[in-house]
């Protein structure tokens, strides 16, 4: 899903719904996960059906090797950026950080991506968020860009 606006451009993986932004993985990312369970399938089921090698040790390893996909796949759907005008929601398979706009004291941004420099001048990645979509995060938020910032 791409999303446009007019001083960004387009925002792949972005999906705004009012004073929100959300922005996920790459749908590739899932596309490949499927092909990967397709991949292992085959082997996954001979390992658990017809236990090779030490019994229940190759019906264990088929198994993670059947969901270690949808396992990517889970990460791919809930992991990201949501953007509101209360804070930045950085979101993991299995957790969720909500940090107000209070305590963001800015934006750091290099090759590795985006972090936010909160107010204990610590750091938060905020993956899959690029820096192209700082002006828009920053809109959302009611934030303005101050002079000799970088971003």
């Amino acid at each position: 899903m791409t999303s446009t606006d007019a001083s960004t451009g387009p925002i792949r993986g972005a999906r705004p719904s009012g004073r929100r932004l959300r922005i996920r993985r790459p749908a590739a990312v899932t596309g490949a996960a499927f092909v990967a369970w397709l991949t292992v399938m085959p082997l996954s089921v001979a390992l658990m059906v017809e236990q090779p090698v030490w019994g229940a040790f190759s019906a264990v390893v088929g198994l993670a090797l059947l969901l270690a996909p949808v396992a990517v796949s889970m990460w791919a759907w809930r992991s990201g950026v949501d953007v509101t005008s209360e804070g930045i929601a950085v979101r993991g398979l299995f957790s969720s950080r909500t940090i107000a706009w209070r305590h963001i004291d800015g934006f750091a941004h290099g090759n590795e991506g985006v972090a936010a420099i909160l107010d204990d001048q610590s750091q938060v990645r905020l993956d899959p968020l690029k820096p192209e979509n700082l002006p828009q995060v920053l809109a959302i938020g009611g934030q303005q860009l101050k002079e000799g910032d970088d971003a």
